[in-house]
């Protein structure tokens, strides 16, 4: 009997974990900072020299640059939609901006998968918070239908133009902003403030209530979009540069502004803030380490209007085209991305991606399952710089404003078509990205076998929408 107890005392030894096992690893969380029209050149990183971004350019320093990267459209519904759905705009639900009245934008249907549904499927708690722009209230596009647990911001782009705007949305609920009117360029609350302030309540309450879940923090100001409007304190750094100002009187959309170059500025540099409010919140939380953070913006900068001065600023980095435009300045977009002990700090990569890459891409970093047949691939090989990097066949996109244009890239190549609502068989012109990157050598004719691929591609890159505005054709007046 005594031997006996003595083998069962080893088995038992050896069935036992050990001290030394290895702890399970706890998925990363993850931060996708979104602007809302910055331009490729309005950050350090990226070439600027008039407008503060120290918080952005050390997210490069400490991560990586990529320097091909695009955003989903031109503009910023379709734009968010690819960015949340992995799909391009010719197969995307939402192709275009278009109101709904009262308040909000076409909304994404019920039994959409998205970014946040295939996150918290994985385990992870999600928050959006900023700018929506995919359904209004009482819509099936609300956040909250669609895969995040917690929202607040505004619903409608069209409210956000103004940034003292009398009404945010939390979670399905109106909260009346008090000392602040639809009508007045000036109120007693700065709503982009109040996005961030709920960012950073938010990553605090999760870490003190759910310290063991990962968190997906989807963060999207609606800074720098129009109007141009600032507290006056964060405009004096940039009133003492006294540059060349001329006011703004508001008579053609938007508030007036004084200094508008002064107030534009200052609202890049409140964005930096806000980035370095989260990066200082999740380094006190001792979570920065096993967090993800990307930053970009949803689309090219604007072109000049209202005041705002993208020349002055060098907006599109040298790059043809602002917003509405699919030439290069209307869709090249910054992408950051730091996750240390993952990410090389201080590295670029030449990855040629688009916002369609999201959703499958950080599906792998949360270990989660990936939908299948999206547009989308994952980078996440070109992100931690290991195994055979992913490569896109071609990017795809399309928009339906000002007359319809197609744009497509293979490699360097890059081909667009404009004003196809009026000629569907509008010509194509052709780019040489690797020598040409403004795009100022249509080098069309002397290439014919690739504006054929190119040609083709466009035909069959696309299916039909159920929603006529989407589709290419005449307009109904």
């Amino acid at each position: 009997m005594k031997h006996v107890l003595l083998l069962l005392a080893a088995a038992c030894l050896v069935l036992a974990p050990t001290a030394s096992a290895a702890p399970a690893v706890k998925k990363p969380n993850i931060v996708l900072f979104l602007c809302d029209d910055l331009g490729l050149g309005e950050l350090g990183s990226y070439g600027q020299t008039k407008i503060h971004t120290p918080n952005a350019d050390k997210l490069a320093a400490d991560g990586m640059r990529f320097t091909d990267f695009y955003s989903g459209s031109t503009v910023c519904a379709p734009s968010r939609c690819t960015l949340l759905t992995g799909y391009h705009t010719g197969h995307s639900y939402i192709r275009d901006n278009q109101e709904v009245k009262p308040e909000g934008q076409v909304p994404i249907p019920t039994g959409t998968v998205t970014l946040g549904h295939v996150l918290q499927k994985a385990g992870y708690t999600t928050a959006a918070i900023g700018k929506w722009g995919l359904g209004g209230p009482g819509t099936s596009g609300e956040p909250n239908q669609q895969g995040f647990n917690h929202f607040y911001g505004h619903l409608c782009q069209a409210v956000a133009h103004n940034h003292y705007t009398d009404h945010l949305w939390r979670d399905g609920v109106k909260e009346v902003l008090e000392g602040n009117r639809v009508d007045l360029a000036v109120g007693k609350q700065f709503a982009p403030d109040l996005m961030a302030d709920d960012a950073i309540r938010f990553l605090k309450d999760h870490h003190t209530q759910r310290p063991d879940q990962p968190f997906f923090l989807y963060f999207c100001t609606p800074l720098p979009h129009l109007s141009l409007q600032i507290p006056q304190e964060a405009m004096a750094p940039y009133l003492a540069e006294h540059w060349p100002e001329t006011p703004y009187d508001g008579k053609k959309h938007y508030f007036a502004q004084e200094t508008p170059h002064a107030a534009y500025a200052a609202m890049i540099t409140r964005i930096d803030d806000y980035l370095g409010r989260i990066m200082a919140t999740l380094k006190e939380l001792s979570v920065d380490d096993n967090t993800l953070v990307l930053f970009s913006s949803d689309n090219g900068a604007v072109f000049p209007l209202c005041g705002t001065d993208p020349v002055f600023f060098n907006s599109t980095a040298n790059l043809r085209g602002y917003k509405q435009d699919l030439y290069e300045g209307g869709i090249r977009s910054p992408l950051i991305a730091r996750w240390p002990g993952h990410i090389a700090a201080g590295s670029t990569s030449d990855y040629i991606g688009a916002f369609w890459d999201f959703l499958p891409t950080l599906s792998d970093v949360a270990g989660a399952q990936t939908p299948k047949g999206l547009d989308g691939i994952s980078f996440l090989p070109a992100l931690v710089q290991k195994g055979t990097h992913p490569k896109h066949e071609y990017l795809y996109w399309e928009f339906h404003s000002q007359g319809g244009s197609q744009a497509a890239r293979i490699n360097n190549w890059k081909a667009i078509r404009n004003k196809v609502n009026t000629n569907p068989n509008a010509p194509i012109e052709l780019y040489d990205l690797a020598n040409d990157p403004a795009e100022q050598r249509d080098v069309a004719s002397a290439n014919p076998e690739l504006v054929a691929r190119f040609t083709e591609l466009m035909k069959t890159s696309r299916t039909p929408s159920e929603l006529a505005r989407f589709n290419f054709g005449p307009r109904k007046q």
